[in-house]
């Protein structure tokens, strides 16, 4: 078997055994789940902090869409339909066994996968959603930064809400239901009438403010 091969293959089964097991194993068992000796593992990856880059790298970043970004702000396309093409297309692309189970055991044992992705949502998806849906819908502004944090809070609980289905499925087992599009497309729907709430709400209360 050449380099990349093998490479790949003990990736791969790093994903495996951390999906399955959390981040608290030593390097020696690791090599001995992937099977191959403790000193062929260092030869390809000298700690385990690397080989957990590596397995950030394939199941988080590898799956990313760079096309997300760029088709959450055409503003030529309805911004309902933007968000129910981008999380459902998300929903299909992420929520497998490997990307959910990983990221609950790095929250608890291994810090800085869950925070690398998080980071990227916010700044990259969570922004750009709550920033759409103002203009679509001609909403006030942030009055300022916390103002601006609350919007991004709503995007967050959508976010959860939907990542929560993979939680049932994965690691509850508590099946999901039959229509899972549609109900994440209600979802979309309640975080779009929530978003519209609050905003018009902050503009008729700065409003009166004005007055005053």
């Amino acid at each position: 078997m050449d380099i990349s091969k093998r490479e790949q293959l003990i990736v791969q089964k790093a994903i495996e055994y951390f999906s399955q097991h959390g981040f608290e194993c030593g390097t020696r068992d690791l090599a001995r789940h992937i099977g191959v000796t403790q000193s062929l593992l260092y030869k390809y990856f000298p700690n385990k902090q690397a080989l957990v880059d590596r397995v950030y790298q394939e199941v988080y970043v590898a799956r990313w869409n760079p096309l997300w970004e760029q088709q959450l702000r055409d503003r030529t396309v309805p911004i309902e339909a933007r968000l129910k093409r981008y999380y459902l297309d998300y929903a299909k692309s992420m929520l497998k066994k490997d990307w959910v189970r990983i990221l609950i055991f790095a929250g608890l044992k291994q810090e800085g996968i869950n925070n690398r992705l998080f980071e990227l949502l916010r700044e990259r998806i969570f922004k750009t959603v709550a920033e759409e849906v103002r203009h679509a819908y001609q909403l006030a502004e942030p009055a300022d930064a916390d103002d601006a944090e609350m919007d991004v809070e709503l995007v967050w609980a959508l976010h959860a809400s939907i990542f929560y289905l993979g939680m049932r499925k994965w690691v509850y087992k508590s099946g999901l239901p039959k229509d899972v599009n549609a109900l994440i497309e209600t979802l979309i729907e309640g975080f779009i009438g929530a978003m519209k709430q609050r905003r018009r709400a902050d503009g008729l209360a700065t409003n009166e403010q004005g007055k005053k």
